[in-house]
């Protein structure tokens, strides 16, 4: 029962298709005029708040599409848009490469500081925008946030997020260098679908704890029954 458990749990965090509807933006522009996160999206019928982290491309209020929903804690980002992309940004000290993994996770983190109709927003999009702007989409150019603060705070952060708590929906057959292409979004994972590591361990325990002590309430009742029948 445990395993079983453990293991649905697990199937959860790898990548699927799944049917998107962008459904619209929240109306609030960065210094440049574009529209910015956080938008909805209806995804398998379900509506979703999500995050756009790809400048190159477009996608317009009611279009409907398939993309892969990869987990950024799954270890496997070939479905996605900036997977396999490596970005030198500068730091405080000076400058860093980072990879897509860690490129993903500094926008996790960014997603989780928009607050309502916060001025900031628009230079928290921008410095999303900004971390997948690599070589290969040499035509993408991001409006520079006002400052390099959000760069920072989100490399100094992004190693505390959970990455199992964040999927990324990426239109299905997407190439890096492709631009006529539908924009690649980040969502929250549903807590109830995204647990600790050490959580599923836990539950996993616990299932097989119940399961030892149901055996020995089981085993004396057996003993007493078979005492009774003389045996």
């Amino acid at each position: 029962m445990g395993a079983v458990a453990v293991a649905a749990l697990a199937t959860q965090l790898s990548a699927g298709s799944v049917n998107v509807t962008f459904t619209g933006a929240n109306g609030q522009k960065d210094s440049s005029g574009y529209l910015i996160s956080p938008y909805t999206a209806s995804i398998n019928g379900v509506s979703t708040t999500i995050y756009c982290d790809d400048f190159a491309n477009t996608v317009a209020n009611g279009q409907t599409y398939a993309a892969n929903e990869t987990n950024l804690g799954s270890g496997n980002l070939s479905l996605t848009r900036y997977g396999a992309i490596s970005n030198t940004l500068q730091t405080q000290s000076g400058t860093q490469t980072y990879d897509g993994q860690q490129l993903y996770e500094m926008a996790a983190w960014l997603t989780t500081q928009f607050a309502g109709q916060n001025s900031a927003n628009g230079d928290i999009q921008d410095t999303m925008w900004d971390l997948f702007n690599p070589a290969g989409n040499p035509n993408s150019h991001p409006p520079t946030p006002s400052s390099t603060s959000w760069l920072f705070a989100a490399e100094s952060n992004y190693s505390s997020i959970n990455a199992s708590s964040f999927d990324i929906l990426t239109n299905v057959s997407a190439t890096l260098s492709g631009r006529n292409q539908t924009q690649e979004f980040l969502l929250t994972v549903p807590v109830a679908q995204a647990p600790e590591p050490a959580s599923m361990g836990l539950l996993g325990l616990g299932m097989i704890l119940l399961s030892i002590l149901g055996r020995r309430k089981l085993f004396p009742a057996a003993v007493a029954t078979r005492k009774e029948e003389g045996v």
